[in-house]
């Protein structure tokens, strides 16, 4: 008899033969061990390179290493290092993959490491790769002033509001320098 469909842990197995005209029958057994598959985590994130503020989706394909066979069951966690980076667990599908997406990671490169938990099946795996956002958002400012109009010596009030454009998202920090030209004008 040959299967491949014994799961990890331990098996006995017994054999019975049912005799014949010219022999009695008899039984054996035996115990035999089936260990977990090792697996390999394949990483990948999609589009790459993204802007700023993009979603991106990162993938995570877990496969046994031969002769193991099968799909892994149970989870990924995604640790994305760098500014914007996130801690994110996903579940292995029935083809052996995990997704997960964000759009929280900074301007520069992020190194992702993807770790299969394993179950009782298959032994945990981890994975490596980066995943680059290749332009800094870009902003709209907004000057206001009040009150407008005014008159000579009333104080003034000049608010900026600077503001991240679309994909990006957040909320800029930093100073903002105010010029103002004209008379009595001043930086």
């Amino acid at each position: 008899v040959t299967t491949s469909a014994l799961k990890a842990g331990s098996h006995t197995v017994t054999a019975t033969y049912s005799g014949d005209a010219a022999f009695t029958g008899s039984t054996g057994a035996d115990t035999h061990m089936v260990a977990p598959a090792a697996t390999s985590t394949t990483v990948s994130s999609s589009p790459d390179p993204t802007a700023f503020g993009e979603t991106v989706t990162l993938t995570a394909i877990v496969a046994p290493v031969p002769p193991g066979a099968g799909t892994p069951t149970g989870t990924v966690t995604f640790t994305v290092s760098g500014t914007g980076g996130d801690t994110l667990t996903g579940t292995v599908d029935t083809s052996g993959v995990a997704t997960v997406t964000t759009n929280t990671l900074g301007f520069g490169t992020h190194a992702i490491t993807a770790v299969y938990s394993g179950d009782a099946n298959f032994t945990s795996s981890t994975g490596t790769a980066t995943h680059s956002v290749v332009t800094q958002p870009s902003t709209a400012t907004t000057v206001t002033s009040s009150p407008n109009p005014s008159t000579y010596g009333q104080s003034l009030t000049f608010t900026a509001t600077v503001s991240a454009l679309p994909p990006a998202t957040g909320t800029p920090t930093g100073t903002v320098t105010f010029t103002i030209s004209g008379a009595g004008g001043d930086t």
